[in-house]
């Protein structure tokens, strides 16, 4: 109506804004000329929590995943097995934040993910967080926080880190992926499903 406001979102995303993906406060609905994004399987949200520290909540159901569903497909000409059809849920999943711009390799997401956890995140299994990948249940369905003081720590030291340490070198877009451990030569690793893109701010 006449109330309605224009504004112009400027990204650094290197991937096409479609409907769903959320920049900062602002979720992208779309318009007559926008397709209707696919149903994801997992999806992201930026917010600050309590303690004014920036999290990033995730939701995924792959319980009963149809094989039509977004995925990246980064597969080896080699690789007989890719794309993967087995889509039931297995304990070493995992879910995988990566730059907007590494969808633009020639082979897309062909690096470690810059932080991650197992689907199963904060469960505690045989004393250790997170760590699922050989024992329990799969975790088919769950809303989780990513939070630099819950992650497990194999997910955020080393190459890869954490939310903090993203946001010190000026934060960008980055996009969340359900992928499965193994892969051809990984990485890549076998992607499960492909969800939205986020926007992370840098450090104030």
């Amino acid at each position: 109506d006449d109330d309605d406001e224009d504004c112009f979102i400027h990204t650094s995303c290197s991937v096409p804004i479609v409907p769903g993906d959320q920049i900062g406060p602002f979720e992208i609905i779309g318009d007559s000329d926008c397709k209707k994004k696919p149903e994801e399987c997992i999806s992201a949200t930026v917010r600050t929590d309590d303690e004014d520290n920036v999290v990033i909540d995730v939701t995924f159901d792959y319980a009963d995943l149809s094989m039509d569903r977004p995925f990246v497909d980064n597969c080896n000409d080699r690789d007989e097995n890719c794309p993967i059809t087995d889509l039931s849920p297995k304990r070493s999943d995992f879910i995988g934040f990566y730059p907007c711009d590494a969808a633009l390799d020639k082979t897309p997401f062909s690096i470690e993910p810059t932080i991650w956890s197992y689907t199963c995140y904060d469960d505690i299994r045989n004393g250790k967080v997170g760590q699922c990948r050989r024992e329990g249940d799969a975790t088919a369905a769950a809303t989780i926080t990513f939070d630099d003081e819950t992650v497990p720590v194999f997910g955020s030291q080393g190459v890869y880190s954490t939310i903090g340490e993203i946001m010190e070198k000026g934060g960008g877009c980055y996009i969340v992926l359900l992928n499965r451990i193994n892969g051809f030569s990984a990485p890549p690793y076998y992607n499960i499903c492909e969800g939205n893109t986020i926007e992370i701010p840098p450090m104030n």
